[in-house]
């Protein structure tokens, strides 16, 4: 005759068992995200590579400053395109960053910053910190109209403060 199991070992065999599942939950989608950060393009947004993560059906990009390898952000430089007199800088994600995120602008204009993908997390929060304005790419767009700067240097990072990116103005 077998002895019945008590409601403690059963309940604990629950845990245990929900516990194992969810560990492997977890390391089984940081290794599918690990995988999926292609390393970051250096020829700037307008690259294939950079045109397919922005794509609204590629999957949403998380912050590699925040949760890569600790290398730091990859410096491309992108230009401003003048629309109606106002500086327009497009912004993209490639590999879990901002790209391009050095650019220069003129003194005198308008500035207005796209920023453009399929971002989550601190990623789809890019904010201006010496300016004070945050930005919202839930939509896979967000706009940020700056106005018209003094000379100096601002910076743009996801809501976490670690990817960043500049903007001088000359």
């Amino acid at each position: 005759m077998t002895r019945p199991r008590s409601r403690g070992f059963e309940a604990a065999l629950f845990v245990a068992i929900v516990a194992s599942a969810l560990v492997a939950i977890v390391l089984g989608s940081m290794a599918l995200r690990s995988s999926n950060d292609a390393p970051p393009a250096q020829s700037g947004a307008s690259s294939p590579s950079a045109v397919a993560q922005n794509s609204p059906s590629a999957e949403p990009q998380i912050c590699a400053s925040c949760w890569g390898d600790g290398a730091p952000d990859p410096q491309v430089t992108g230009e401003a395109v003048v629309e109606d007199g106002v500086q327009v800088l497009h912004v993209g994600l490639v590999g879990g960053y901002y790209q391009p995120n050095v650019f220069t602008v003129q003194a005198g204009l308008p500035v207005t910053v796209v920023f453009s993908g399929n971002a989550e997390g601190c990623l789809a929060e890019p904010e201006f910190p010496e300016l004070g304005v945050k930005t919202d790419m839930a939509s896979g767009t967000a706009t940020a109209a700056l106005g018209t700067l003094k000379p100096g240097k601002y910076s743009f990072t996801c809501s976490m403060g670690v990817n960043e990116g500049t903007i001088t103005v000359e």
